[in-house]
């Protein structure tokens, strides 16, 4: 059989709803603050980083333009004087003779050209690149090598040109060739190797021209070295074949970097500026911080005041909740306190006045209700000296019908056909279906007046007993099982129960092999019966019109009864609180179920 089972209960969630009024304003503009203040807030830290990280962009452009123009100054002085030397007649000759003529004049001049201690080492080459004079340290010329400056700087006539930096340990130099002609032919070259190395004054200077959080790195363009000025460098992670606006990358001290780099034309060099972005983005950041401690303060103010906004709001709600809550148990005599004339002022006036109409109002119904209560038992009597009326005067006539009937049977039943004899086993039959009738409609109606005394009650010793009463029980397979105990009232539930099995073993009857069951299971906090047979059945879409007087779905002729008892049934059932419906198939039997509470 199909029954409900019984749901599990699940975990109680959090809901804004469980919240009171003072929580949920103070809560709610928390939220509010805090989504204006957090999509505030960002949104000005993004702009503000957009625009600082737009300024570091043109920082670094200026800067790298700056710094390459004047090492492009620097580097165009500084070819421009070793040409202008290169031009001398007296360093011709001397190439000419090999370092043999104008040694001295020679020497001057080239010492002339050493003005500081940049200067490591300047040489006369003839034209096969041999050294024919030099001045300076010449231990320099072991550490690098002529040959190799000149596989990658191709001095033509009249030029001059600054080679790359080689790293010689800890020490950088570059190259200054410039060629030295006569006659538009290169009779020989003058190279001069400087140090490429600053003084902490210099470097300082230029790092108040750069600004705070700025590094300089200078190096080749084929980026085979680079050097911050005072030592050789590991080299960025750029490419400098493919050069790039902005180049941005982590450094070698883990700090993500934003960079720009600038060409230094008369030489093989590239400078790099350098602004780490942590550095670059410190106003931005300054800002979010203050913007979130200002946002904080905000949402504690903003807390505060609606705090003390709902406290005053809450006051009179309480107020009402308190008279109303008197109310409901029947207490009028403590109106609400009227402070102010606001909304909810105008709300207490209006309160007090409906407090006091309920009061008069319940007065008029509680006189009405005695009033009605005094008619409805008049009534009550009356009905009853009716009923008790209605069943003596009906109960006589149908005595004497049936006495006269039995009379005529017995003194002229050798007078009377077949047909006579008949006619009065009809009339005898339908008289006691008569008086049957009236005692149904009679206990019906009893029904209606009379209330009910619960006590605990054996399900299983009831219908024992019922069914031990009963007749037409032998032939029929009973299978019944172990019922729980009820509190109900003994005398209805026992009309319920014989009503119910009486209608199984009527149904069945004709059934060459009938079965009843009977039977129980629990059901939302209910006991839920059953009477189920395998009698004729029924239509299940007419199974309401059941529990209503005087319907019936079988015809007199084919099984007996008034058409009252199963109105009886849902009528007791209903008093205990519980319910009562059937499920069937015609032909196949039906199952009668009803249900009542476990407390």
């Amino acid at each position: 059989m199909d029954l409900d089972k019984a749901t599990k209960p699940g975990y109680r969630r959090f809901s804004f709803r469980d919240l009171s009024i003072q929580q949920r304003l103070p809560l709610l503009i928390c939220i509010l603050l805090c989504s204006v203040i957090v999509t505030f807030g960002f949104a000005s830290y993004y702009g503000v980083k957009k625009a600082t990280l737009e300024m570091g962009t043109k920082r670094l452009h200026t800067l790298a333009d700056q710094l390459a123009a004047m090492l492009t100054a620097s580097s165009t002085k500084l070819n421009t004087i070793t040409l202008a030397v290169a031009h001398q007649d007296t360093i011709k000759k001397n190439v000419q003779s090999r370092g043999t003529e104008l040694r001295t004049e020679a020497l001057e001049i080239l010492n002339n050209l050493r003005k500081d201690s940049s200067w490591v080492l300047l040489e006369l080459l003839d034209s096969n690149k041999i050294p024919v004079l030099w001045t300076g340290n010449k231990g320099t010329e072991a550490k690098l090598s002529v040959h190799t400056i000149f596989s990658s700087l191709r001095v033509g006539p009249d030029s001059c040109k600054i080679g790359e930096i080689y790293a010689v340990g800890d020490s950088m130099y570059y190259p200054v060739a410039a060629s030295i002609v006569d006659r538009k032919h290169v009779i020989g070259y003058l190279v001069s190797w400087r140090s490429l190395s600053s003084s902490p004054k210099e470097l300082e200077q230029l790092s108040q021209l750069m600004g705070a959080g700025a590094t300089l790195y200078i190096g080749n363009t084929d980026g085979s070295l680079w050097t911050n000025l005072i030592k050789p460098v590991p080299p960025p992670p750029i490419d400098l074949q493919h050069n790039q606006d902005i180049f941005e990358y982590i450094n070698q001290h883990g700090r993500k970097t934003m960079a720009a780099v600038q060409y230094i034309p008369p030489t093989q060099w590239c400078v790099l500026v350098e602004f780490s972005e942590k550095t670059l983005l410190e106003a931005a950041t300054d800002f979010l911080h203050w913007i979130s401690i200002i946002g904080g303060i905000l949402i504690a103010l903003g807390i505060f005041i609606t705090w003390l906004m709902s406290r005053n709001i809450i006051k009179p709600l309480k107020q009402l909740t308190s008279a109303a809550t008197a109310i409901a148990t029947g207490d009028y005599s403590a109106p609400v306190q009227v402070e102010h004339m606001d909304e909810l002022g105008k709300l207490g006036n209006a309160f007090n006045i409906m407090v006091e109409q309920i009061r008069v109002a319940q007065s008029e119904l509680e006189n009405r209700v005695i009033e009605r209560t005094s008619q409805l038992q008049i009534a009550n009597s009356e009905l009853e000296s009716f009923s008790y009326s209605i069943s003596h005067d009906l109960r006589a006539p149908l005595r004497a019908i049936i006495g006269y009937t039995s009379i005529l049977e017995e003194e002229y039943s050798n007078k009377l056909d077949e047909e006579a004899k008949r006619l009065t086993s009809v009339i005898k039959k339908n008289t006691k279906r008569m008086g049957d009738l009236i005692d149904d409609m009679l206990a019906f109606s009893k029904l209606g007046r009379d209330g009910i005394a619960k006590i605990r009650i054996s399900s299983n010793e009831m219908v024992k007993e019922i069914i031990d009463g009963l007749d037409g029980k032998n032939n029929i397979k009973w299978n019944i099982q172990s019922l729980p105990d009820i509190n109900a009232d003994i005398k209805t539930m026992r009309q319920v129960w014989i009503n119910l099995i009486s209608n199984a073993i009527k149904y069945s009857r004709n059934r060459e092999h009938p079965q009843i069951e009977i039977g129980t299971s629990p059901h939302k906090g209910h006991n839920t019966f059953f009477v189920k047979d395998n009698g004729v059945g029924f239509n299940q879409r007419y199974s309401k019109k059941l529990f209503k007087v005087f319907q019936r779905l079988h015809t007199t002729e084919e099984f007996e009864g008034t058409g009252v008892g199963l109105a009886i049934v849902e009528k007791i059932i209903s008093k205990h609180g519980g319910n009562v419906w059937a499920e069937a198939e015609e032909g196949k039997g039906a199952s009668f179920f009803f249900t009542i509470p476990t407390g």
